[in-house]
């Protein structure tokens, strides 16, 4: 195996639209077993959803007494237009660039800018035992 993200990406991306509900939004991560959801419009990744945002949306809308009276979408929810590393980067690159932004996943584009994958921490950890034990 080779140390390029596309060699430890997961490529199954689960996605939303832009106007996916916060509560359909959580039912999806929550049954797909999944951290975060790129979402997408038109084919285009325009952000992404993580398990924190849905966290601290459900929060606020808890603390709300009135509660929201249009549940927030993600679009409202996402982090906009995401850092995106290529799929034939090195391992490393993806590490430090992770490390710098803060942040426990990037979205994976190919050569023509489309979202082919997804790297996170879990596989960088998947990469790190499969090759020293």
């Amino acid at each position: 195996m080779g140390e390029t993200v596309e060699d430890w990406m997961t490529t199954t991306v689960v996605s939303v639209a832009p106007d996916t509900t916060l509560d359909e939004a959580d039912a999806l991560m929550t049954e797909s077993g999944i951290r975060r959801l790129a979402v997408v419009e038109d084919g285009r990744l325009t952000g992404v959803l993580s398990l924190g945002d849905i966290r601290a949306a459900k929060a606020s809308v808890s603390a709300d007494n009135n509660g929201f009276k249009l549940q927030p979408t993600a679009a409202d929810l996402m982090t906009p237009d995401p850092i995106t590393i290529p799929r034939g980067a090195s391992l490393g690159l993806a590490a430090q660039t992770m490390l710098q932004l803060k942040v426990s996943g990037l979205p994976v584009v190919d050569d023509s800018g489309e979202l082919c994958g997804l790297l996170s921490e879990s596989d960088l950890f998947r990469y790190i035992v499969d090759t020293t034990t």
